[in-house]
């Protein structure tokens, strides 16, 4: 993978994975699981893999994190801080949930022709995150969009 780049300018936290939610909600799924096993003998192998697989993903993206700087998008996870879009490249972006579990990601429309792909009619996803926390303050994200001239996921 690339070199890890530097922020420029003033930095935004658009989203940060929480661990202790990743990793506990399942983390006690399996525990009641394994104890009702050893009480009474019934084991729900389904339950079992749902709760290891959330663990698996919860750990894999324990660090992970989406920033917003001057020049645009920044991916935080293990290997680093690596740059993904300017603004001047977001024709649309906004975050998509990915389910109950499984987290979220920000999914960027890139401009470009009809046919390019990632491009205006397809998007791609950027920083998956496992669960955002709550903000304890406003959100940079409607801010940025406005600021840069991006229409969110569902503008016209």
């Amino acid at each position: 993978m690339g070199e890890s780049v530097k922020p420029v300018g003033e930095v935004h936290v658009l989203g940060q994975s929480r661990a202790w939610p990743a990793i506990a909600i399942p983390g006690v799924i399996l525990v009641v699981m394994i104890v009702v096993e050893v009480l009474f003998d019934l084991l729900n192998l389904l339950v079992l893999a749902f709760g290891a697989a959330s663990v698996i993903v919860a750990v894999a993206r324990l660090r992970n994190a989406v920033f917003a700087d001057d020049l645009g998008l920044l991916v935080g996870d293990r290997s680093g801080l690596r740059r993904s879009y300017a603004w001047d490249e977001i024709e649309r972006m906004g975050w998509v949930d990915a389910g109950m579990m499984w987290g979220s990601s920000l999914a960027v429309y890139p401009r470009g022709g009809p046919y390019d792909v990632p491009g205006p009619n397809a998007s791609t996803n950027v920083g998956r995150i496992w669960r955002p926390g709550r903000r304890r303050s406003a959100d940079p994200l409607p801010e940025l969009l406005k600021t840069h001239g991006i229409k969110g996921l569902f503008d016209q």
